[in-house]
């Protein structure tokens, strides 16, 4: 789930789960990082669904939070599976020019393990999009608890 993820990335996750409640400037303090490199995986770690506002105070100082260890792997796993569903559509693309180049493209190396190669990573998408179904309820349920 971490790989090629910046080390700062992991770090700030692993902040806001032992710490909770966190500023901008609080982790700018802590990881000793700019103030725009924190802003920057902050927002990262906003759009995956990891931490949330969890106050905006009169001079607008926002904190953010993790609700819980659980929802923040739970949200970090439907993430990473939801960026492999989104390749499907490009996968069922590139298995119907496999198919219809095979004439030209079958004599080739390696054509067949690339097309089952392809065919089977689009029968696994089914599968995920059952496991994305499952983890949203799951996240669902866990927030309900939280609040």
């Amino acid at each position: 789930m971490f790989t090629g993820r910046d080390s700062l990335f992991v770090r700030l996750l692993i902040l806001f789960i032992t710490r909770k409640d966190l500023t901008q400037n609080s982790l700018q303090r802590i990881t000793g990082m700019s103030a725009g490199k924190i802003s920057q995986e902050v927002n990262h770690l906003l759009e995956m669904g990891l931490i949330e506002r969890a106050e905006t105070s009169k001079k607008g100082k926002i904190t953010y939070c993790a609700n819980s260890a659980g929802l923040v792997f739970l949200s970090i796993t439907r993430y990473t599976i939801g960026k492999l569903v989104n390749w499907e559509e490009s996968l069922i693309e590139m298995k119907k020019e496999l198919e219809d180049n095979k004439k030209e493209l079958g004599k080739l190396n390696g054509y067949k393990r690339l097309y089952g190669f392809t065919e089977a990573i689009i029968n696994m998408i089914s599968n995920y999009k059952k496991a994305i179904d499952t983890l949203d309820d799951a996240i669902e349920s866990l927030k309900k608890k939280i609040q």
